[in-house]
């Protein structure tokens, strides 16, 4: 990833000195007139001119210039710590993710970095956070994706924006699992999810619940890995039994027999016979 960053930065400062591409700074002037626009809702108005500042123009610039997106549509998720919106390129659908560069909900998210083997040189500054925490979650999604954990694919991380997969069809994510009607079957591919993210990407999510779990064509796609902490993090057990726990508690809660949590626990670090459908005695 840090040679294809390096290359791309590259591009990007050869392209200081080529004529800016028309197309390209149309598609910035729309974006930053349609967050200009007046609204009534001010405080609405001020996250959008948080997401959109200079840094995050020129970002997202030297994005379209190297080509990964053609142009934004609207937002199709937005949190404290950042927005998605519907990119395109081509006919595909990309999901940019601009993390809030002006926000100060990151500081509650040192715990996720302090201790990681991988972020040890972590500098101070909003910014620096911001910066590191996009690249760990590029990062998470690549170790995920490469151990074949149903994750969005990712695609590239510049700055404070992420592109990866779109998981939903034209424009219009697919569900979480908080807005599903959901069956067994369900449970058990998050477990294996979990134990998959354990065992072969060697990660624990640290943030699971039913509100980062997409329900995609009947099959489980796990998102925002930003939390996700190598399973060598000091806090990385906890993490993982606080995943399980909030796995069980919203299963139970739509009537779902669970199995108990230290047998889960066992059987995602490998030291269980297994979560088999029907497996009776094992359940709570």
């Amino acid at each position: 990833m840090d040679d294809d960053n390096n290359n791309n930065n590259d591009h990007y400062e050869n392209s200081k000195n080529r004529r800016i591409d028309k197309g390209i700074l149309r598609e910035l002037i729309r974006i930053d007139k349609e967050q200009r626009s007046k609204r009534k809702d001010e405080s609405l108005l001020k996250v959008k001119e948080e997401v959109f500042d200079a840094r995050t123009m020129m970002t997202l610039y030297s994005l379209m210039n190297a080509g990964y997106i053609d142009y934004l549509n609207g937002v199709v998720a937005s949190g404290k710590e950042s927005r998605v919106y519907w990119g395109v390129k081509g006919k595909d659908s990309i999901a940019v993710k601009i993390y809030l560069v002006s926000t100060a909900e990151f500081k509650h998210r040192l715990q996720y970095m302090v201790g990681d083997p991988r972020f040890k040189n972590l500098r101070r500054g909003m910014s620096n956070i911001v910066t590191v925490w996009a690249r760990k979650e590029f990062k998470n999604l690549s170790r995920a994706y490469d151990a074949s954990v149903r994750v969005p694919r990712p695609i590239h991380v510049k700055g404070n924006i992420l592109l990866m997969e779109f998981i939903g069809h034209d424009g219009i994510p697919a569900p979480t699992l908080n807005h599903c009607s959901v069956e067994v079957e369900h449970y058990i591919q998050v477990i294996d999810v979990v134990r998959r993210l354990y065992m072969d990407a060697e990660l624990v999510h640290a943030d699971l619940s039913e509100y980062n779990i997409f329900l995609y064509d009947n099959s489980i796609v796990v998102f925002d890995l930003g939390s996700a902490v190598d399973i060598r993090h000091p806090n990385a057990h906890a993490f993982l039994y606080r995943d399980v726990y909030n796995i069980n508690r919203f299963f139970t809660k739509e009537g779902i027999d669970v199995y108990d949590i230290d047998y889960i626990i066992n059987y995602v670090t490998d030291k269980g016979d297994g979560v088999r459908k029907g497996s009776e005695g094992t359940k709570r």
